[in-house]
């Protein structure tokens, strides 16, 4: 995982070994079986969290209450290549920040992820104070979601 953060925006870039189209895919569909416990405005750990294939889609959990927590909305939809969503998480809907998702095919088998969360336009001085968390909370997201990854190679096409 490579990092090239900036005062502005917190950019992370991993390569994984797998084919775009299911790396994309597995993203966004299985976000529920890989996004790691913990993560969630619930704090339940049985949470589902979702994102609706869509522009203007949802981002959400669904705890296991039934109790939904809105996370952002999809703003850019372009699969296999393209993700952004607003991301109310460490603010609110009212100040939210951007998350912008690019996946590149190297070759046949493998992606590059690049994620490039940026906000201090869109929130102020509340981004200073989050920055770290935001930072090691995408080191987490993505190491989750490459351990899943691997464990879904040999059983996905």
């Amino acid at each position: 995982m490579s990092n090239a953060d900036s005062e502005h925006t917190v950019t992370k870039s991993i390569v994984v070994a797998q084919n775009i189209d299911v790396t994309f895919r597995l993203w966004t569909e299985q976000i529920h079986a890989w996004w790691p416990t913990g993560h969630s405005l619930s704090g339940d750990l049985q949470t589902r969290v979702c994102i609706e294939g869509r522009r203007g889609g949802r981002f959400y959990e669904c705890a296991s209450d039934g109790v939904e927590y809105e996370w952002g909305s999809v703003v850019v939809w372009d699969p296999p290549h393209h993700i952004a969503f607003t991301w109310y998480l460490g603010s609110n809907q009212e100040l939210p920040t951007r998350v912008e998702v690019q996946f590149t095919a190297l070759d046949d088998t493998q992606t590059r992820i690049d994620l490039e969360h940026r906000g201090p336009e869109l929130i102020g001085e509340l981004w200073w104070q989050r920055q770290t968390i935001f930072h090691s909370s995408w080191d987490t997201i993505l190491a989750q979601f490459t351990t899943f990854l691997s464990s879904q190679t040999d059983s996905t096409p």
